[in-house]
């Protein structure tokens, strides 16, 4: 029986195979533009071989290792008995998982599960395939759930112009990311020069070094008086709650517990360092009225479409405030009943003890009526006229507090804090004046955390300003046509 012989097909049918019908392009390019297929620019030359274990990664080597991570580079290898990449360069990496593409111009092996390493044909520059596929990436792809994206990657269509166009859109698009490249280096560096002076500043408030001279200059009251003042407020706040309790017909609250005041000062061998003489070491839990968490509401008592504000991690903004954009809400039967414990007051300090920890807030007025999940503590203080919330917030935020918090993690499958840990905290408290001294030069001194905000608000623009220079590049608005240019069709032909 004879074999069966391979069909040839005509030129005719072999670009009806490689072109996309009109109905079926995602948008008009120019008319000598074609819109083709994956196929026919690019194919995957990964290999198992090239690729190296984690556990074989060096810091130095004679070979780069490129992942589909952020990072360019991730490590070095010795190994060639297997040649890395090299001859093909360049070649563009694509992150199957992550969809990271990279232009990799130098010899390399591959070090993870995932990448891609592509091969473009003779019709399409390799570095022109690097902005499409990050375009494609800002604009098409891919938000399907899928776990793996270079199968989804091969069914989509690509913009193809003349190479002559290729070569000049290439040219422009460098020159305006360098531009953006380095503004956003500019950017970080005084967010970094920002952060480094907000540390040092916390660390020396905190020691008594930045109010050293206002100390000199200024009297104040006795530290020891604020402590007993403050169980006084104890005692008397449980009084009216017992009151209250009466006058409802309801159990009377049990007795706070209340310490002699050398007891609330935390011993000297437990001090993390030395104050000055005016300042004192107390726990968090002594000078609170309540230190609780909340709890995720489910069934009939879980979310609603209007309501009680109820606050996660993720409303914890930056600058200590609560962020209401991405609020979830329950009713107020829920709040006032299943989530009674949690109910939020005025001036309440919320801290993160969950996922992501130590982020703080400070609970306004207009935040409430809210309440929190499992992954918020709230620290009421017994007297905010007393201590002061915002000192206690800023201390929160210093760079001893966070080492030490952190060292105390509760390591399970998600990291947290137990309310113990919030209520042992250890914190420098200085008399009420010093204290709203303190406020008032943080206040001034860390405006720059406005900055800060404005520079990431900056970063936005600067990564919108790029997706829209990249959607206009594939779709001929860059102002690189040529009507000279021989059309992409004939790139085509070459190679069918």
């Amino acid at each position: 029986m004879a074999k069966n012989k391979k069909v040839e097909i005509s030129l005719e049918e072999k670009l009806k195979k490689a072109l996309v019908p009109v109905e079926e392009q995602p948008y008009i390019i120019p008319d000598n533009w074609v819109w083709t297929k994956y196929d026919i620019l690019f194919s995957d030359i990964s290999k198992s071989e090239k690729k190296i274990e984690e556990k074989n990664y060096l810091e130095n080597g004679k070979i780069a290792i490129v992942s589909q991570g952020k990072d360019k580079i991730v490590g070095y290898s010795d190994i060639l008995k297997v040649e890395p990449y090299k001859e093909e360069l360049p070649l563009i990496i694509f992150g199957d998982h992550t969809l990271n593409v990279k232009y990799i111009d130098f010899p390399f092996y591959i070090g993870a599960d995932g990448v891609k390493v592509l091969k473009t044909t003779s019709i399409i520059i390799s570095k022109f395939l690097f902005y499409l596929l990050n375009n494609l990436k800002t604009f098409t792809l891919i938000n399907t759930g899928y776990r793996r994206h270079y199968p989804i990657l091969k069914k989509l269509f690509f913009p193809l112009p003349p190479l002559n166009e290729q070569k000049r859109i290439v040219e422009k698009l460098d020159f305006l990311f360098e531009k953006t490249k380095r503004a956003k280096e500019i950017i970080e560096e005084i967010k970094i020069d920002i952060e480094n002076r907000k540390i040092s500043i916390l660390g020396r408030v905190f020691k008594g070094v930045l109010t050293s001279k206002w100390r000199n200059e200024n009297r104040t009251s006795d530290v020891k008086e604020l402590l007993k003042s403050i169980n006084d407020e104890k005692i008397k706040k449980w009084e009216e709650d017992c009151l209250q309790a009466e006058k409802n017909g309801r159990k009377k609250p049990k007795k706070p517990i209340i310490r002699e005041i050398e007891d609330m000062i935390v011993p000297v061998e437990e001090q993390p360092y030395k104050l000055p003489d005016s300042w004192v070491w107390v726990r968090l839990g002594d000078i609170s009225e309540k230190i609780s968490k909340g709890t995720t509401p489910r069934g009939d008592d879980g979310y609603t479409e209007e309501g009680v504000n109820f606050l996660r991690v993720e409303n914890i903004g930056n600058n200590n405030s609560i962020n209401l954009s991405n609020i979830k809400y329950i009713s107020e039967k829920t709040h006032n009943g299943f989530l009674k414990r949690s109910i939020l007051e005025e001036k309440d300090i919320l801290i993160s003890i969950a996922g992501t920890l130590g982020r703080t807030a400070i609970v306004k007025k207009e935040d409430l009526p809210a309440n929190i999940n499992q992954a918020i503590s709230f620290v009421r203080l017994i007297d905010n006229n007393k201590v002061l919330e915002n000192f206690i917030v800023f201390y929160l935020n210093s760079p001893t507090i966070k080492a030490i918090l952190l060292s105390q993690v509760k390591v399970t499958a998600i990291p947290n804090l137990t309310l113990e840990i919030i209520s042992d905290i250890k914190f420098p408290l200085p008399p009420l004046e010093e204290q709203q001294e303190i406020v008032r030069i943080l206040d001034e001194v860390l405006e720059n955390e406005n900055k800060v905000k404005e520079l990431l608000e900056l970063e936005e623009r600067i990564d919108i300003l790029e997706k829209s220079i990249l959607n206009k590049a594939f779709k001929g608005e860059l102002g690189t046509k040529n009507s000279s240019d021989e059309p992409a069709i004939e790139l085509l032909k070459e190679i069918l």
